[in-house]
């Protein structure tokens, strides 16, 4: 009988920057995250919530599957509007921006 072998999975590694009221949330500006090959945005949100704070999932999800408004997330400088939205898929090296709603300005 011939034992196949067990190939460990797949990890790529990306990094993602929390501003403002996220940074001070999760503690940290920059978090680097080792990941299943072929994960998504959402799987993202939902590893940083496990690992770090389980309400950062709360703030920057309306749903399960749909981002708040006014929560901005770029992959690599571009808005996941323009890409898959939360299914956008994630590549070795990408770097992720995420931002909360912001507000102010002049009257």
């Amino acid at each position: 009988m011939v034992k196949a072998k067990i190939l460990p999975e797949a990890k790529i590694r990306v990094k993602i920057k929390l501003f403002a009221s996220f940074r001070e949330l999760i503690g940290t500006s920059v978090v680097s995250l080792n990941i299943s090959k072929n994960l998504t945005i959402l799987d993202v949100i939902r590893e940083i919530s496990k690992k770090y704070n389980t309400n950062f999932e709360k703030e920057v999800l309306k749903g399960p599957n749909e981002l708040k408004p006014y929560v901005k997330i770029l992959v690599n400088g571009r808005s996941i509007e323009f890409l898959d939205g939360l299914n956008t898929k994630l590549k070795d090296g990408d770097t992720i921006a995420i931002f909360p709603p912001v507000g102010g300005g002049t009257s």
